[in-house]
């Protein structure tokens, strides 16, 4: 198949961007013709994603590599106006060259601010994208609850979000997995700023007394890094060797990290730009399989008075807690259930 997908594919890498980078490889080795447009303000750290700048750059690019496409398939969180005319955009023109359009809505905030659509633009954009479109894929129930409100129920179908393992991890040592190798627990910070929220919390965990063999992973998306990792090292003198410093920009490091932490907390975004860091932050515990990792599992931390204190409290209980007790299952194959999508199935 000949595919488009259109989404975040650029550093800082968090949980949407590393998805999105791991079904696109999957599909490669699959032997797809895939191609990716990156609707992030920031620039790919690949090649072979194409950056787009502005909404008409978007278009010009959009129409030249939609051309002969079997799917265009566009990953959204689904609150910025300019994202929606992007997503609507594409829907109108993978119908015009008889592609098979799909959505995935990432889980953030769309359960809230898709009802807070404006009735004139941003709701009749929705029900323009949602009715034209061949499928939409929620990923939670809230979601999904919100999306029916703008599309007939049969068109949805609920896919948690997932990373695909890719087979070159399997089995490898890189550093990082080395550094986590006698690790019984692992806890990862993703993309951290200061002043921030999630920086708070991080700052409060460290000075909790965490169990010998905790490993803290912390990717800093401020630039320079140097210093805010040096103040964070200082202020866990007592656990400076369990603390591990990946760079944002680092994708394998990144989708290591996710298939490896047993909580993962980073600042709330859409489309590679961070929203409300002052005062929101995203928990997610993940589920492991052989073949993927997802999220089925999640809190969402809205500061209220100084409660930077108890949320570290709160993940240090769900950090302490013993494994053998945590969810087990057994989940249905999420890349084929993509696949059968993109096929009519």
């Amino acid at each position: 198949m000949r595919i488009l997908l259109i989404g975040n594919f650029a550093p800082p890498y968090e949980e949407e961007s590393v998805c999105n980078i791991s079904l696109l490889k999957r599909l490669q080795s699959d032997g797809n013709e895939c191609m990716a447009i990156n609707i992030s303000e920031s620039p790919p750290a690949e090649k072979e994603f194409i950056h787009s700048r502005g909404y008409i750059d978007f278009v010009l690019k959009l129409m030249r590599h939609a051309w002969g496409k079997d799917v265009i398939h566009f990953s959204t969180k689904g609150y910025l106006r300019l994202g929606l005319l992007k997503l609507m955009t594409s829907i109108l023109i993978g119908r015009l060259f008889n592609a098979r359009t799909v959505i995935t809505i990432h889980s953030e905030l769309f359960s809230i601010m898709g009802q807070m659509r404006s009735p004139v633009g941003g709701r009749q954009t929705l029900f323009t994208s949602f009715a034209l479109a061949h499928k939409i894929i929620c990923e939670d129930r809230d979601t999904y609850e919100v999306a029916d409100i703008f599309k007939r129920r049969h068109n949805l179908v609920m896919i948690p979000s997932f990373i695909c393992i890719p087979e070159e991890m399997k089995g490898h040592k890189s550093k990082l997995m080395a550094k986590l190798q006698d690790k019984k627990r692992v806890i990862a910070f993703s993309n951290i700023q200061y002043p921030s929220f999630i920086f708070d919390i991080l700052d409060n965990l460290l000075g909790l007394p965490l169990d010998t063999g905790t490993g803290v992973i912390i990717s800093i998306s401020e630039r320079p890094s140097i210093k805010l990792q040096h103040v964070l090292e200082e202020k866990a003198r007592k656990v400076s060797k369990d603390l591990i410093f990946i760079e944002s920009d680092d994708i394998l490091s990144s989708m290591e990290a996710h298939s490896r932490a047993d909580i993962i907390l980073r600042p709330l975004s859409c489309e590679g730009r961070t929203f409300f860091s002052d005062f929101t932050v995203s928990v997610k515990r993940p589920v492991y399989t052989g073949e993927y990792v997802y999220y089925p599992n999640s809190l969402l931390f809205v500061k209220e008075g100084e409660t930077a204190g108890l949320c570290a409290h709160i993940i240090h209980q769900l950090l302490m807690e013993k494994k053998e007790y945590m969810p087990r299952s057994e989940p249905e194959d999420f890349y084929q259930k993509i696949k059968g999508i993109y096929e009519g199935r």
